[in-house]
């Protein structure tokens, strides 16, 4: 036994080694990255591009299913956006809530008729309706056939060069447009979809203030675990995996693409759990075997507030969603591993989830069982073991404490209390946050094994006016 529990613990020590190397790696990488996005952002004239009628126009698709809470402000924010020519598209997906009449009263709705391009079939639509008050809103109302079908009927009825899919969930910053298309203007030729930093919070209504004006006002410890997660993923990872061109996933509260491209590929799937990491996957396998050059970008620009579930439960659903969403698109897709053909993509980007994310529970599993097996045992030496928990501890916040100085770096979003707050808890979220995250991936994993494809959709948090 002792023999066999050795064996596993090297297995373990080995793997986590290994992931933080990477991570690390990708650190530095990100950081690099940042510093270039910063010098050029000095010199770039936001002002000319939220006035030049030049400026790529952009279709804003809004999928809700039972989102009235947050839905309307939701569309303010989009309504209020600092940018010269796009419109919004809220598509209510067989909402049994009182969405559709709540947009009618906030926005004075009326029935139009519209032609749809036609591009994707999607399930059918019912009404359309145009506010007599802003034209640039128009309501899809139709039968509800996942978030992917409500995209696609967007976009059958999108009319502008760009499309920007958005979640209902959330509030938007008053640049979030001319802040990320001018990397379209930039480098027209070559890219083709980009995604940029959100912020969380457990009320992101709240931060509906001439756009959004949010410092961190969170003081509860379980959303301010999510806010380093959050920094973590974006400025760490995303940020590097776009500088080495195998962007993984334009993450479906903020994606960008262009139409053409989605007209090409028809649109998001119906037949994965989300629809994000999938159309990304398939833009990079399809643009590789056609030999077309392109990007896909993350920006360290944020471009709004999204909401963070306010209990363990809620979490519990949302991270394992996202980890079968992450193993159903890696299998489906598993050609490109290791796939020189693939460029980075394959020889990065996929090993790289193979690494971190799918075989994570695993090693997670192992470890915990190892533990347990070893302390009933009596073979654990306690005092090693508290040793390199705090060892990784330190290195967890050394790698939070560098997505925060790369926040601060690009934009001081956060004011010295909330960067107080986070630096005290990093310490802490080993033991007190890692482990929800691990249960929910092992969730996940064997929801994935079993075919589970629900959406397993979770009630959202009160939300108080907006101001």
């Amino acid at each position: 036994m002792s023999t066999v529990l050795e064996i596993c613990v090297l297995a373990c020590a080995v793997y986590v080694c290994i992931v933080y190397a990477i991570y690390v790696a990708l650190a530095v990488v990100a950081f690099a990255e940042n510093r270039r996005s910063k010098r050029e952002s000095v010199v770039d004239e936001l002002g000319a591009v939220s006035r030049s009628r030049f400026s790529p126009s952009v279709s804003i698709l809004l999928p809700a299913h039972n989102e009235v809470g947050g839905l309307p402000d939701a569309v303010r924010s989009l309504l209020a956006l600092d940018y010269p020519e796009f419109e919004v598209i809220v598509v209510n997906d067989g909402s049994t809530d009182d969405s559709v009449p709540r947009l009618r009263e906030e926005f004075d709705l009326v029935p139009v008729e519209v032609l749809s391009r036609g591009v994707v079939a999607t399930e059918h639509v019912e009404a359309l309706y145009r506010s007599a008050t802003e034209p640039r809103l128009l309501v899809v109302d139709k039968v509800g056939g996942g978030k992917a079908d409500a995209l696609n009927a967007g976009l059958n009825y999108s009319r502008h060069r760009f499309v920007c899919g958005v979640d209902a969930d959330m509030v938007f910053a008053r640049d979030a447009l001319s802040t990320t298309m001018r990397a379209f203007m930039t480098d027209p030729g070559r890219v083709v979809g980009l995604t940029s930093f959100i912020e969380i919070a457990s009320n992101p209504s709240a931060a509906l203030r001439n756009g959004v004006e949010y410092r961190l006002p969170e003081t509860r410890p379980f959303t301010l675990f999510q806010a380093l997660d959050y920094v973590r993923a974006f400025y760490n990872n995303r940020i590097a995996w776009s500088r080495l061109d195998f962007m993984l996933c334009a993450v479906g509260a903020f994606q960008v693409w262009r139409r053409d491209l989605l007209d090409e590929l028809r649109g998001w799937s119906r037949e994965f759990t989300c629809e994000d990491i999938e159309i990304t996957f398939r833009v990079h396998k399809e643009l590789r075997e056609r030999g077309r050059p392109y990007r896909v970008l993350c920006l360290p620009v944020r471009v709004g507030v999204t909401e963070g579930p306010d209990t363990v439960r809620k979490l519990i659903a949302q991270r394992e969603r996202w980890q079968r969403v992450i193993l159903e698109t890696w299998w489906a897709h598993r050609g490109m591993c290791f796939n020189k053909r693939y460029g980075s993509v394959g020889l990065l980007g996929m090993p790289f989830y193979l690494v971190s994310e799918i075989v994570a529970p695993v090693f997670e599993s192992l470890a915990l069982l190892t533990l347990a097996v070893g302390a009933a045992a009596g073979l654990v030496d306690w005092r090693l073991f508290a040793v390199v928990v705090v060892l990784i501890s330190l290195v967890n916040s050394a790698l939070s404490t560098a997505s925060l100085l790369m926040v601060e770096l690009q934009s001081r979003t956060y004011r010295s209390v909330g960067i107080v707050q986070l630096l005290v808890l990093m310490p802490l979220e080993l033991v007190f946050y890692r482990p929800i995250l691990s249960w929910a991936r092992m969730k996940g994993t064997w929801r994935f094994l079993r075919g589970d494809k629900a959406w397993h959709k979770f009630e959202r948090n009160a939300r108080t006016e907006a101001a």
